[in-house]
């Protein structure tokens, strides 16, 4: 049995390693340590098999075997994806967190707005008669992260930006996003995915019904940030959105 289970071990390394499958559950740096432990296994194994010897198997073998083996069962036994959108209907505390508590900008909410999100509407499609949206549109965008923007939503008020993450439609988000039903989000791991927390923006747009949940796309647009009810609602006004492949680490990072 030892030798069976310290080769199951580092062949399961050994895949993690190449496949770079543990980005899915685990910050990039970790992979040194998946490294180390896998010349740890390779060190059990030999020694295992140097030492090999006839033994009776009997069920208290059998199910010390299966303990060493629990996290490798467990691996096999996950579906074949990332957190998506159940872990962040599950994760997800609202926008109004602190992040942008630090460095909130001036809105373009007029006074008396906050309480009023018909008003902000209103403004958004004032604005746009007025052609300012259009007009940022044509700048040069800054291709920047949703946490990015989340930190310093100052430096991206009323500038054109492209984020890329997954897409959320649900009509239970509309409380906190301002009346709308569609954001895209990413979430941010400290260490591995059971500390991951959702961070989303908002989109603005009424030709999201194309993207599936879950999808990663690339949206470009306007940020804004407007407090509505008292919170701050992050959104990108009038993005045009399209399907891109999944980055390589699909977890932001705090640093």
């Amino acid at each position: 049995m030892p030798p069976f289970v310290f080769t199951t071990w580092t062949g399961f390394l050994i895949y993690l390693l190449a496949s770079q499958r543990y980005v899915d559950f685990l910050r990039p740096e970790f992979g040194l340590l998946l490294a180390v432990a896998n010349l740890v296994a390779m060190g059990f194994m030999l020694a295992a098999l140097l030492r090999l010897e006839k033994t009776e198997m009997n069920t208290s073998a059998v199910l010390r075997a299966l303990v060493l083996l629990v996290p490798v069962l467990y691996y096999m036994a996950m579906p074949d994806t990332m957190l998506g959108n159940q872990a962040f209907k599950k994760r997800f505390i609202g926008t109004n967190n602190g992040a942008f508590s630090r460095q909130t900008p001036t809105t373009l909410s007029s006074p008396g707005t906050e309480n009023n999100p018909d008003a902000a509407l209103s403004l958004e499609e004032h604005m746009l008669s007025l052609g300012v949206v259009e007009g940022r549109l044509k700048e040069k965008p800054q291709e920047r992260t949703i946490l990015e923007i989340i930190r310093s939503p100052g430096l991206f008020k009323e500038k054109r930006v492209i984020v890329t993450g997954m897409i959320l439609r649900d009509e239970q988000l509309k409380p906190h996003f301002g009346g709308r039903d569609t954001i895209v989000y990413r979430f941010l791991v400290n260490c591995c995915a059971a500390d991951a927390l959702p961070l989303a923006i908002a989109l603005d747009s009424d030709q999201t019904d194309a993207f599936a949940g879950d999808q990663w796309v690339q949206a470009d647009g306007i940020f804004d940030l407007q407090q509505i009810n008292g919170k701050p609602v992050p959104m990108v006004l009038k993005p045009q959105i399209k399907q891109v492949e999944a980055p390589p680490v699909p977890y932001l990072l705090p640093f």
